[in-house]
């Protein structure tokens, strides 16, 4: 069975025949913000001031197998395996065995094992983003009310806060958590809106002229 990854617009077996055969996905690390007070056996853990937790990359390793039907041929297909995996930077790396999400993966290191002239087992690390992304956008689309507010909810499936996109056809405000937010007509980002993990109550603020506001987040999850 052919088992392999996909990083760009090329695949690992098609492009390289490098078959994929073991794999670990690493789970991300606390970061960890502490402080201690002189004179005191006391530890003031600061992590989630800010009302989250954080966390330190990930790493991914692969064992890949590859061969050729002359040692030259094999030290070909490893150098061209190796200048594609060695640019890989804060790139899309698609695994088949997690259907629906893809890490954003950076190349760490490779070793090659060649235990016969006409084959080796390939190692390669890459160190990722903490939470894998979903493959497909949440959207969520909204008619403008033209008399009074409208309330809606947005569920975010995501591991943690995520911060979405907004595209708006008229300019509109909304309240969230109780505080308004403005947004210009087209599409806006701000890193003060962030939707928690879970239910999101907005409450949309009448246009006279009506129009749409469209949210839209790329789910994170562990």
């Amino acid at each position: 069975m052919i088992d392999q990854l996909r990083i760009g617009n090329k695949y690992s077996y098609d492009d390289f025949e490098a078959n994929v055969k073991e794999r670990k996905i690493g789970s991300p690390k606390k970061k960890v913000i502490k402080d201690t007070v002189p004179f005191s056996n006391n530890t003031y853990d600061f992590s989630n001031i800010n009302g989250e937790l954080y966390w330190e990359e990930r790493t991914l390793k692969y064992i890949l197998e590859m061969d050729a039907t002359t040692p030259e041929e094999l030290e070909e297909k490893k150098s061209a395996f190796s200048s594609w995996v060695m640019n890989v930077l804060k790139e899309k790396l698609y695994d088949p065995f997690i259907e629906d999400y893809h890490f954003l993966a950076t190349f760490a290191d490779i070793d090659f094992d060649d235990r016969e002239i006409e084959k080796t087992t390939v190692t390669v690390n890459f160190t990722a983003y903490p939470f894998m992304l979903s493959n497909a956008k949440r959207v969520f689309n909204y008619n403008i009310p033209t008399a009074s507010e409208e309330v809606v909810q947005i569920q975010n499936n995501s591991s943690h806060k995520v911060t979405p996109t907004l595209i708006a056809s008229v300019p509109v405000s909304f309240s969230y958590g109780g505080t308004t937010y403005s947004i210009k007509e087209g599409e806006s980002t701000s890193d003060s809106f962030r939707l928690e993990a879970g239910v999101n109550v907005l409450k949309i603020q009448p246009v006279a002229t009506g129009g749409t506001l469209r949210i839209e987040y790329v789910e994170e999850v562990f």
